[in-house]
């Protein structure tokens, strides 16, 4: 009897554990319901919405990551990236420069933010970012992780 107890009840907690990881949107939503004010969960679920070219979706998700942790890069490098898919390049270009200010060794970052410049007109200072996110590319720097994850 007692072993049957234990099965259901280890069975039921491994059939829900299963359908939180079922996919990436439903793990980082559990990740924000369990722990709401971290910014990471925010991010990532704000990058699946933006993955699927979601943007409207994505927008208040990477808002609030940035709410939460004024200072990620990442959020802010993503919420440009969104911006631009609605075509909002100056807000776009607004976020890369936060997201190159508080990160500037990450070169992904310099080139969204020169494609961004590039789109609206101003060549030389797309084709400087482009370059120094390349030279950059090329030490492999990446994100310092939140405090927040």
């Amino acid at each position: 009897m007692i072993i049957t107890c234990l099965l259901l009840v280890y069975g039921w907690a491994g059939y829900e554990r299963n359908y939180v990881w079922k996919d990436e949107l439903t793990l980082w939503t559990d990740v924000v319901k369990k722990s709401p004010r971290k910014a990471r969960g925010y991010n990532e679920v704000g990058m699946y919405y933006y993955e699927r070219r979601m943007h409207d979706q994505a927008i208040p998700f990477f808002m609030t990551s940035i709410s939460l942790y004024e200072d990620y890069a990442k959020a802010h490098n993503n919420l440009g990236l969104a911006f631009m898919g609605k075509g909002m390049v100056d807000l776009s270009i607004m976020e890369f420069k936060k997201a190159v200010e508080l990160n500037p060794d990450n070169g992904m970052y310099h080139i969204n933010l020169g494609i961004a410049y590039l789109q609206k007109g101003f060549r030389d200072l797309g084709f400087r970012e482009i370059q120094t996110g390349k030279s950059l590319r090329k030490k492999l720097s990446p994100d310092r992780p939140s405090p927040h994850d």
